[in-house]
């Protein structure tokens, strides 16, 4: 059963997605500030668009439409800098304490790849990592579920192309 869209309380909508609003943020920025600037971007996009939510998609899917509505157009503005220009170790320096095992050292080595990736392959990977199914990233992106299939299968070589480049 829907919940009607009056009755929808922004605030618990906003913490109940906030893990997935901060991933989708540090998958699209890997700069911190930006990436933490980004996330709040997101959250306040959520915000202000539940007013308009209709029901037309599970809340699921208009909230990671608007995420990833809000990262296309947090990298329209932030394209000046190139990726060649970044430099991946701010990723790194965010989940490398001393503590930290093999583990999140291939976690590291998987986001700086998938940063690596074209936007329309990061896109369906960041998306697939949330556990959506095929359909659902579709209805996020606009785009068939046999298209996401293809998505998907590319952004998987490259990505095994990367990792392997980074052994």
């Amino acid at each position: 059963m829907t919940t009607p869209t009056k009755d929808l309380d922004k605030d618990s909508i906003i913490s109940q997605y906030w893990p997935q609003i901060s991933r989708a943020a540090t998958g699209y920025e890997n700069r911190t500030a930006l990436s933490d600037e980004l996330a709040q971007e997101m959250a306040l996009s959520i915000w202000r668009s539940l007013d308009g939510f209709s029901e037309q998609c599970s809340l699921n899917t208009y909230v990671y439409r608007v995420i990833h509505n809000t990262a296309i157009d947090h990298i329209r503005r932030h394209s000046r800098i190139s990726e060649d220009q970044l430099d991946d170790t701010t990723v790194c320096e965010r989940d490398s304490p001393e503590s930290h095992t093999l583990q999140a050292q291939r976690q590291q080595q998987l986001l700086i790849a998938i940063h690596k990736l074209p936007l329309s392959l990061r896109q369906v990977m960041l998306l697939k990592l949330e556990d959506l199914n095929n359909v659902e990233i579709g209805d996020v992106l606009g785009i068939s579920d046999s298209n996401v299939g293809i998505r998907l299968h590319r952004a998987k070589e490259q990505l095994a192309n990367l990792l392997a480049r980074m052994k």
